[in-house]
């Protein structure tokens, strides 16, 4: 057992509160859920500035809620990288430290940095389920979606209990061409969860992918019914699929339409975003959306080449030019990282 870093009574307390509220985080998906984890961690460094699990801790929370909350994104990951900064400096060896350094650099989009801090923070505590899930996603921005699933599947197996690894499993799954797979995966969590609304946007997604357009509808409607599904970004992006494939635009949600690439900083959303317009033959605001996903760290090569949502622009110089670019970037990962860590 590690002892706390703290001598605080009181700041420890509500470090566990606020652990509380982020393992709650994974079962629900609630912004409050964070954010209620942040106001606690907070207030441990109140207590004791000098306690870096706290600040570890908030830095993940803060991270968390810019890759899930457009909101505020931006200022989310600068708040995220100050607390984890802070932390490797009053700590610079600290487990929790470096993990919660290498998730906000996967979430800036320093994808190299941040897998050789969590593929060291692995070796150190295999058994550490939080570990090989952030493993795992920057796994998927490098485009290595071989090791992605494979430490997404480990953390799933060493804490099988959060809805959430179940469909980021699945999508590694997916990235992998598994479609149907990936649908097995959620369903078996949705047993457990019937009404977790992200499990069911999944479900709608994976169901997408293997062709089955009118049962994904369905899924996604009885998503869209639930408390608090409006609240993520997936569930209109996934639903946005379903009308671009069939040239509905009028029935995707305007909120859609709204964004602006620069305001983005979640390198999926982005991605997700430009794909519809890929769909809808809108092919500018395709590629300025492509543009910003590899500018932030998207540099998932294979998902690119077998994604169909982007089929209508393979033939586009540009496209071309950018997934060169991706390329380079993802045989370069391939060279550094393409070996498990052990």
């Amino acid at each position: 057992m590690k002892a706390s870093s703290t001598n605080s009574a009181e700041a420890y307390n509500l470090l566990l509160q606020a652990r509380a509220y982020w393992a709650d985080y994974f079962i629900n998906s609630r912004r409050e859920t964070l954010q209620l984890s942040q106001q606690l961690a907070q207030r441990a460094i109140d207590r004791d500035p000098t306690f870096v699990d706290a600040y570890s801790l908030l830095a993940e929370a803060y991270s968390l809620e810019a890759t899930n909350f457009q909101e505020n994104g931006a200022r989310n990951l600068v708040l995220a990288e100050q607390a984890a900064r802070k932390a490797v400096a009053l700590k610079p060896n600290s487990f929790e430290a470096d993990l919660a350094l290498g998730a906000v650099y996967g979430e800036q989009g320093k994808n190299a940095d941040s897998l050789r801090i969590l593929r060291e923070a692995v070796t150190l505590a295999p058994n550490s389920a939080l570990a090989w899930k952030q493993l795992g996603y920057i796994y998927h921005y490098a485009g290595l979606t071989d090791l992605a699933e494979a430490a997404f599947r480990r953390g799933r197996d060493l804490d099988p209990s959060p809805a959430q690894v179940y469909w980021m499993h699945g999508r590694m799954l997916l990235y992998q061409g598994k479609a149907h797979a990936a649908e097995l995966e959620v369903r078996q969590a949705l047993d457990r969860y019937p009404d977790q609304f992200k499990l069911l946007t999944f479900l709608g997604d994976f169901l997408y992918y293997q062709g089955k357009s009118e049962e994904a509808e369905k899924v996604l409607a009885r998503a869209s019914k639930l408390p608090d599904a409006r609240s993520e970004d997936e569930l209109l992006v996934v639903s946005a699929f379903v009308y671009a494939s069939r040239g509905q635009r009028d029935r995707i949600d305007p909120t859609i339409f709204r964004y602006k690439p620069e305001e983005v900083v979640d390198g999926d959303l982005a991605e997700w975003i430009g794909s519809v317009y890929a769909l809808l033959g809108e092919k500018q605001s395709a590629l300025a959306w492509l543009r910003r996903a590899v500018q932030v760290g998207n540099h998932n090569y294979p998902w690119f080449q077998r994604d169909k949502n982007w089929d209508k622009l393979r033939g586009d110089p540009e496209y071309q030019r950018i997934m060169l670019e991706v390329e380079e970037d993802w045989n370069h990962y391939n060279e550094l990282f393409g070996q498990a860590p052990f």
